[in-house]
């Protein structure tokens, strides 16, 4: 490397002050209701509940993909698990674990164990405020 890429560069600007839109309204802490020998303490307790903590993808790329495609059949296309076992054996898909054709019960139970996991993941709570205290506090 030569020693002109080694010394770092100066760059000077010339800045033009900017005429300011700031009008003084004569708010200072001496118009204030409070003194500034005073200390505001606002304290709370927040509750907050979520699903969503934990890993919520236990399921492989293909389960996945497969949950969606018996959904989107079952719900858009209202097919019966027996058409969608006749779609998924020309489409080629196989079970996970023994590879054999799907049949009818397999995808109602993956149907409905999808739609539990699902409303168990996207379950929504409230947020709660607790044990609210405000305190003013005299500085000595």
């Amino acid at each position: 490397m030569t020693k002109e890429f080694l010394q770092p560069k100066i760059v000077s600007k010339t800045t033009q002050q900017l005429q300011s839109s700031y009008r003084n309204n004569n708010l200072t802490y001496k118009n204030s209701n409070l003194l500034d020998d005073k200390d505001i303490i606002l304290s709370f307790k927040l509750n907050i509940i979520s699903s969503k903590l934990t890993k919520t993808t236990h399921y492989t790329s293909y389960q996945q993909k497969l949950y969606r495609l018996v959904k989107f059949l079952k719900e858009e296309r209202n097919i019966s698990f027996k058409g969608i076992s006749l779609i998924l054996d020309q489409k080629n898909y196989k079970t996970i674990r023994t590879n054999k054709i799907i049949k009818p019960h397999n995808l109602d139970s993956t149907y409905r164990k999808g739609k539990v996991r699902e409303n168990r993941i996207n379950r929504v709570f409230e947020s709660q405020i607790e044990d609210l205290e405000f305190k003013i506090l005299r500085k000595n």
